[in-house]
């Protein structure tokens, strides 16, 4: 994974001084925006992992030329 380093943080502020948000120059924000992508991608891995190891252990399974067979059944 890349690091990005943000040079200098912008925020934008209401009329009491609060923060209410932050400017990011376009790099780091698709820095974040892949690392938001990579880490959707390993929580569904996690939340199927053990189920579809448990469905194999099962016998819960099909080849892929099983699986090609029954599509070709299927389209007749």
């Amino acid at each position: 994974m890349k690091t990005v380093m943000v040079k200098e943080e912008q925020f934008l502020t209401d009329a009491n001084g609060k923060r209410t948000g932050v400017l990011l120059d376009l790099q780091t924000y698709e820095h974040l925006r892949e690392a938001e992508e990579e880490l959707a991608d390993i929580r569904d891995y996690d939340a199927l992992h053990d189920r579809a190891h448990a469905e194999i252990a099962a016998g819960q399974c099909a080849t892929l030329t099983s699986y090609r067979a029954d599509r070709k059944r299927k389209a007749k």
